[in-house]
């Protein structure tokens, strides 16, 4: 574990002491970025409150001052993974271009950030199911976020009166699905290589093969444009 900045370093002589909150935060980034470790090798419901403090370095007074339980402590780090991974993906996004492009650079983007980060991936599709109706709930909130993208390919499909009006959460829950099997499986490197698969899961029904087949081979020719 990295030592505190220092201006969480004890105080010299004659100086004042660091605010109360700012020890409280850093105390808390610290569980938080233990809790990531904690719940994705042990399990939501193997890790407990004594892993998560001892590999944080925290007292249990400390962890109880600031979460609530084992609970209120994965639901900060799983909202904490989704708002990194929203930021990451939105800053793939390239300006001005058309849905189909656009989803493109997003799903690329999902797919290396689970590659970069295994850990949090796992509790964001893996662990989020086992650790109660509130950790759930977020994640259906964040699948909800996915959808809202999606219902952009409609004004680019030829034959979207056609599409079934649940499509989209179909497709999340698919794509959510297949990339939790991946991740469960311990096959989260080399998850990038998914990317024609998720595109034919994702864009097909929108766009057809033939032009989903032409967008797949400029996403391979290009990778990360």
């Amino acid at each position: 574990m990295a030592s505190p900045p220092k201006h969480l370093m004890p105080s010299a002589i004659g100086r004042d002491p660091f605010p109360h909150e700012v020890v409280v935060e850093h105390q808390r980034e610290r569980v938080i970025e233990a809790a990531i470790e904690v719940f994705a090798k042990r399990g939501y419901r193997g890790a407990t409150v004594g892993n998560l403090v001892s590999t944080a370095k925290v007292g249990i007074n400390s962890f109880y001052s600031i979460f609530q339980g084992k609970e209120d402590c994965f639901l900060a780090v799983h909202d904490q993974i989704a708002a990194e991974a929203r930021e990451w993906m939105v800053a793939a996004m390239p300006a001005g271009a058309e849905w189909p492009q656009q989803a493109t650079a997003v799903l690329g983007a999902l797919l290396e950030l689970i590659e970069q980060k295994p850990l949090a991936a796992r509790i964001a599709l893996v662990e989020v199911h086992t650790a109660g109706p509130a950790a759930r709930s977020q994640h259906e909130r964040c699948l909800d976020e996915v959808t809202v993208l999606l219902r952009g390919g409609r004004e680019h499909s030829a034959v979207s009166d056609e599409l079934p009006e649940t499509l989209e959460y179909a497709t999340v829950g698919g794509l959510a699905w297949l990339l939790q099997q991946r991740i469960a499986s311990g096959e989260a490197a080399g998850i990038t290589k998914l990317l024609p698969e998720v595109l034919e899961i994702v864009v097909e029904p929108y766009l057809g093969e033939a032009a989903t087949a032409e967008l797949i081979g400029r996403a391979v020719k290009s990778p990360g444009s």
